[in-house]
């Protein structure tokens, strides 16, 4: 064999060998996406398609894998009604934060009609030209699986909660947050304005900005409000 030969055959002999490696990770990463108790994707944002999900979309939810446009009204269909919003709050969170992770704790639809906790977390993946999002890469846990290790669920919702609370309160003067504690008691305007040695009109014109800023109707609407943000 020629030395011209010899090296054109070690190169062949090399890229073989780099090609069994590759498809070695390859069959290793799909056996490992396979185990995962997971939901493992890739979506395209824009168009409402999935690139790329893993055999946990198969298993957890019962639909095959398919990277077909899903039209917007059949896709928000299969999210619960309350959270029907969550795509569009996704979109404004990623052109807001390009690099920041999205998650939620929703309801989506299985093949039976059931619903199903999902907890997702997401990233862009890849962005387009305009820098407007196109791409995303997450994970989606089964959240309706009952908890083998539980202990800290409580804290973590707790915290989770008194996080939350300060982003709430922060926009309400400190006067504001005495008073919501009055009106989510059960206390009617008059009441709190004689505990307090204050107007009528001043409780009721703080009460009116209390709901003002946090986008409330009522004072009904604002109880169940407080009542979800651990706030009674």
């Amino acid at each position: 064999m020629s030395a011209k030969k010899s090296v054109s055959y070690e190169k062949e002999k090399g890229v073989a060998k780099s090609n069994l490696l590759y498809k070695e990770k390859i069959l290793l990463y799909e056996k490992i996406f396979s185990k995962i108790n997971a939901i493992i994707f890739v979506f395209d944002l824009n168009e409402l398609r999935m690139l790329w999900v893993n055999d946990g979309f198969k298993k957890i939810l019962g639909y095959k894998k398919t990277t077909q446009k899903v039209p917007e009204s059949l896709l928000f269909d299969i999210y619960h009604p309350n959270d029907r919003d969550m795509l569009t709050e996704m979109r404004a969170f990623f052109e807001q934060d390009k690099t920041g992770t999205f998650t939620a704790i929703f309801q989506f639809r299985d093949i039976n009609g059931d619903y199903i906790w999902l907890c997702t977390a997401a990233s862009i993946f890849r962005k387009n030209t305009s820098a407007s999002v196109l791409e995303i890469v997450g994970v989606s846990i089964n959240f309706s699986n009952e908890l083998v290790y539980d202990k800290n669920a409580k804290v973590i919702t707790r915290k989770i909660l008194n996080k939350k609370n300060k982003e709430v309160l922060s926009i309400l003067t400190k006067r504001e947050r005495e008073l919501l504690k009055y009106f989510v008691s059960g206390l009617k305007t008059r009441e709190i304005a004689e505990q307090l040695g204050i107007s009528f009109h001043t409780v009721n014109n703080h009460r009116k900005n209390i709901l003002k800023k946090l986008n409330m109707k009522n004072i009904a609407s604002l109880v169940n409000f407080a009542a979800e943000h651990g706030l009674t």
